[in-house]
């Protein structure tokens, strides 16, 4: 008599040692990928685009810009208000920009600006180490930080600073920095088309290489903030001359920067 044959049980791969260290190399269960956080673009178009309908809520997002001044930072306004208004007593740290900007046009966006402070540091080092510092302090919904000399090592700070804050970390870098490793979730190229800002997802947590053609921020102009001595919610008539007709935008006040 034959005797019947042991059912073989699937075995299930785990991934060995603390997951949160295989996390920080960037290495995630696939299945993880729907529980993913996200906060909404602003922009119904790029949130089709990118996985999971917006940017990582808890990790990092980089930029990689080919002509900075062509309004990339335009791109995140309606996310940044958007942080703002879930977290009524959180600020939004603005960190080494590399031109000063416009506080009447922020405030023209219904942007709090005296929930943006400026973050200005010695060098990267000393601007990753605040962000970090910040992040644990728990009274920040979110980081933008320009940047084009980052590390590996420091985006991985970065990384570990946005999921253990449970906020997003944005980060402004050259586009010649895409052939560069990051351990970032979410990286995208922004480069200019004839219809518009051209937007190519470089890398994220599910299938990349997704572009979308002639997305028009409209408000696509480099901005300056207005002399300390004068707030930007006091007399802001008198600075109509800086924005457009419809009040929304301000004129260039410098040529387009040059990439770094």
């Amino acid at each position: 008599m034959r005797s019947a044959r042991p059912i073989k049980t699937q075995r299930r791969h785990s991934l060995p040692g603390d997951a949160s260290q295989w996390q920080r190399l960037g290495l995630r269960r696939a299945s993880q990928q729907a529980r993913q956080s996200i906060v909404g673009s602003g922009w119904s178009a790029l949130d089709r685009l990118l996985p999971g309908g917006g940017y990582p809520a808890h990790a990092v997002t980089e930029f990689l810009v080919e002509t900075a001044g062509t309004g990339e930072f335009s791109l995140l306004l309606t996310c940044l208000g958007q942080r703002l208004s879930a977290h009524p007593d959180s600020r939004i740290g603005l960190v080494a920009p590399p031109r000063p900007l416009n506080a009447p046009a922020l405030a023209a966006q219904g942007l709090d600006i005296r929930r943006l402070p400026l973050i200005a540091g010695g060098d990267d080092g000393e601007c990753v180490w605040a962000i970090e510092q910040m992040a644990h302090s728990g009274g920040f919904a979110g980081f933008v930080f320009w940047s084009d000399g980052l590390t590996n090592t420091a985006l991985r700070k970065l990384q570990l600073a946005a999921e253990n804050a449970a906020c997003p970390i944005f980060v402004y870098r050259d586009l010649a920095c895409v052939g560069q490793r990051s351990p970032a979730a979410l990286r995208l190229a922004i480069t200019r088309g004839d219809r518009g800002q051209r937007i190519e997802v470089r890398k994220c947590r599910g299938p990349a290489g997704a572009r979308l053609d002639g997305l028009q921020p409209g408000r696509d102009r480099p901005w300056i903030f207005m002399p300390e001595s004068s707030p930007a919610t006091r007399g802001f008539e008198t600075h109509a001359e800086a924005c457009n007709d419809d009040g929304t935008v301000a004129r260039p006040a410098f040529p387009p920067l040059a990439p770094r």
